[in-house]
């Protein structure tokens, strides 16, 4: 998403870089790969486990901005013996690397890592369930140098939401920080991501849609908070 500079360092580097890679604003992708949403329980025990071959695309908005990004995990790799999820975005070299617990670690381009938290941004703690809080103190280093961040998450309510993708029972988390910039996103067991997404980024505010997400084959179901087999 050509022209905006976001400067929080959170699982939006991912929508950032769809705006910085020039995505074209275009019609919603065809409403197809996700499940129907089910009765959602106040909690949720565990992360979801994603698998290479997972993708999800969404359709964004940020400021007077728009267009459409697929997210898709590439794999999984172990660095310093941590294993991460890698996410790649569309059909670039962009990767964006997740712990097994959905938090935001890295941006890495062309084999170099361009961004990364330090430690990696929580936007999820497990198990997952309303009324639950937690904090983080970070250091988002890229190659301007580094800032440091402090964030305040909370699970405030179970929704049900309508995205292109279909209609979902998510649970709702917001991310306050000592400034301006805000997040709120609803996770769907589902889907094993969020659904819908609202934020802002200094004087910018953003917002992306599920449009489809396809899941890679699952022969046996996973337990836990996870989604559905399919």
């Amino acid at each position: 998403m050509p022209g905006v500079k976001r400067a929080s360092a959170i699982t939006a580097v991912v929508l950032l870089a769809a705006l910085q890679s020039g995505c074209t604003a275009g019609a919603p992708a065809a409403n197809s790969g996700a499940p129907a949403a089910r009765s959602l329980p106040t909690s949720l025990a565990g992360p979801p486990e994603w698998r290479t071959g997972d993708r999800w695309n969404f359709s964004w908005t940020s400021g007077t901005e728009s267009g459409t990004k697929t997210l898709e995990i590439v794999g999984v790799r172990e660095v310093n013996q941590v294993r991460y999820y890698v996410v790649r975005l569309g059909d670039t070299d962009y990767l964006t690397y997740y712990t097994r617990e959905l938090h935001w670690a890295a941006a890495v381009r062309e084999s170099r890592v361009e961004a990364r938290m330090v430690p990696a941004q929580p936007s999820y703690l497990w198990p997952l369930e309303v009324g639950q809080t937690w904090a983080h103190q970070g250091t988002f280093e890229e190659r301007n140098g580094k800032t440091s961040y402090s964030n305040r998450f909370r699970v405030v309510a179970v929704e049900t939401v309508e995205v292109p993708a279909g209609r979902f029972d998510t649970l709702k988390v917001v991310r306050e920080t000592d400034g301006r910039d805000f997040d709120e996103y609803w996770y769907a067991p589902a889907v094993r991501w969020h659904v819908l997404w609202k934020g802002r980024r200094a004087n910018v505010e953003f917002e992306e849609r599920l449009q489809s997400y396809d899941p890679a084959p699952r022969l046996i179901p996973s337990v836990g908070s996870d989604g559905p087999a399919r």
